[in-house]
């Protein structure tokens, strides 16, 4: 059963990544070629950010970048946590409501856990991870290990 579980985990990983690293990529392109540095600097002006310009393109080459690492599971934990600390400080920074369609954080927020849950459980089996980090044992799912005990 604990194989089908990982298997299962490996395969949500898996599927988790490439959604959130084509959202970051589409994203990343959005705001490159559609919205524009000098719009995006605007937006990071007003929420009160220092070098607005240099932090725009660091979140475009983040997002971009970023996303195609995520993508093929590559440096999967600090992607993570790019995500969280970047949509957790759109959150705090920018919005005002609830919904994304009335400009609020809620999606922000589901992206900011969802890299912190990549944070947490790296890119599984089927990412590229796995080739320079080596993954922890997760044993045999016991929590108090027994054997040789009569």
């Amino acid at each position: 059963m604990s194989a089908f579980l990982r298997a299962v985990r490996d395969f949500a990983l898996l599927v988790a990544r490439i959604v959130i690293g084509v959202v970051l990529v589409a994203h990343g392109w959005h705001r490159w070629q559609v919205t524009g540095i000098a719009e995006q600097a605007g937006i990071i002006e007003a929420a009160g950010l220092p070098s607005a310009s240099t932090l725009a393109w660091a979140v475009i080459a983040f997002e971009l970048i970023g996303g195609l690492l995520l993508i093929f599971g590559l440096g999967t934990p600090l992607i993570g946590l790019g995500i969280a600390l970047q949509n957790f400080a759109v959150a705090y920074l920018t919005k005002d409501g609830f919904y994304a369609h009335e400009d609020g954080w809620e999606y922000n927020v589901v992206l900011a856990v969802a890299g912190l849950l990549l944070m947490a459980h790296g890119s599984g089996r089927l990412g590229l991870d796995h080739l320079f980090i080596r993954p922890r044992d997760d044993g045999d799912g016991r929590l108090i290990d027994d054997r040789g005990l009569d």
